[in-house]
């Protein structure tokens, strides 16, 4: 748990906070903490208790998860373009995003 907790740096935390474009008061209410909180830890003054540290995790990989999602947009609708479907199976082009 020692290491979770360890990731978030103040620089961490607000990296995630402002790559998600939220302010402050925005990731404390997805925290359920006190905006004070999300300060404190950016700031450096404290870090995040380890419930804290591991909602963070969770954000990060749903962010991570939202972005490849983006980034395969683009070649999906080319695909769908070329063959004219409005859907198509994610295991067509899988490889091509890896």
């Amino acid at each position: 748990m020692t290491d979770m907790m360890n990731e978030w740096s103040k620089q961490s935390i607000r990296s995630l906070r402002l790559r998600l474009g939220w302010s402050q008061a925005d990731l404390a209410r997805r925290l359920s903490c006190a905006c004070t909180d999300v300060d404190a830890w950016e700031s450096g003054d404290i870090l995040p208790n380890p419930l804290i540290a591991n909602e963070l995790i969770m954000i990060a990989k749903q962010a991570e998860a939202c972005s490849e999602e983006i980034h395969a947009s683009p070649l999906v609708e080319t695909l769908c373009e070329k063959r004219a479907l409005g859907q198509i199976d994610f295991s067509e082009f899988e490889e091509e995003i890896e």
